[in-house]
């Protein structure tokens, strides 16, 4: 009979499903703070607290939290991503900053993809790298479904494309796929020779560069690739182009 209710004040102590939910991680964010918990049905949330209210609330499956500068303004901003699970998907980020109080700076759902907080010129503040997926593109199976590498920096105001002027990141890209696709062409392997000619054509088209590699790869690549570059040529064009690129052949033109 003690043994049963020395067992029952062991239950009640776990609380719900028998575990404590305990904070995963609990940091300083400047005045407020950050507390990531897990939920006893599954999954995390994220709480930005002063004190001990919530000012703001994130539910997600996997939450991580780090800090970088982005606005140049005390405290670093707070990036708090949140993986979904599963073979492929989905990544979520959330950039918060105090700058004009609490206030969610960036939302964005990246699939497939990453984001990483980088200082690429040196001024100090972290300028913003996306990597996003071409998952699929042209029937391509997602092990062979290439990457672009964009940058982004913070103006103040809005967030704005800054990849032609910091390339180096996507240059490298360039320089890994199309020595991979030279690797495919010598095991004759058509379905990676079409990824990595496609890794190569995108991050060379958002450094500028997007007409030296067609031409490249028109003169390198075997017909088939070829032809199924072309087939998925304007597809690929209006994933990078700033405005909306039209390739019909009657007014107005039919929505893709």
């Amino acid at each position: 009979m003690g043994l049963q209710v020395l067992l029952l004040l062991v239950v009640l102590a776990l609380g719900p499903l028998g575990l404590a939910q305990r904070p995963l991680k609990t940091v300083a964010w400047g005045g407020y703070t950050l507390r990531i918990e897990g939920k006893p049905e599954g999954g995390q949330v994220a709480r930005i607290l002063a004190g001990e209210r919530t000012q703001l609330e994130i539910q997600g499956w996997l939450l991580n939290a780090s800090f970088g500068e982005v606005t140049g303004k005390a405290p670093k901003e707070l990036l708090i991503t949140d993986f979904s699970g599963g073979a492929h998907c989905c990544l979520t980020v959330y950039l918060f900053t105090q700058e004009g109080g609490v206030r969610n700076l960036l939302y964005e759902e990246l699939g497939d993809g990453s984001l990483e907080l980088r200082d690429l010129d040196g001024d100090g503040r972290f300028e913003l790298v996306l990597a996003r997926i071409y998952s699929y593109f042209g029937d391509l199976p997602f092990a062979l479904s290439p990457g672009v590498v964009r940058v982004y920096a913070y103006d103040g105001s809005v967030f704005y494309e800054v990849t032609r002027n910091l390339p180096s990141l996507t240059l490298r890209e360039v320089a890994r796929y199309r020595k991979a696709f030279l690797e495919g062409k010598r095991r004759g392997d058509l379905e990676a020779m079409k990824g990595n000619a496609l890794g190569y054509w995108v991050n060379a088209l958002v450094v500028g560069r997007g007409v030296a590699a067609k031409s490249w790869l028109m003169q390198h690549a075997p017909f088939e690739v070829r032809r199924w570059l072309l087939v998925n040529e304007e597809a690929l064009l209006r994933s990078v182009s700033a405005l909306g690129l039209s390739y019909n052949r009657t007014l107005p033109p039919n929505t893709p």
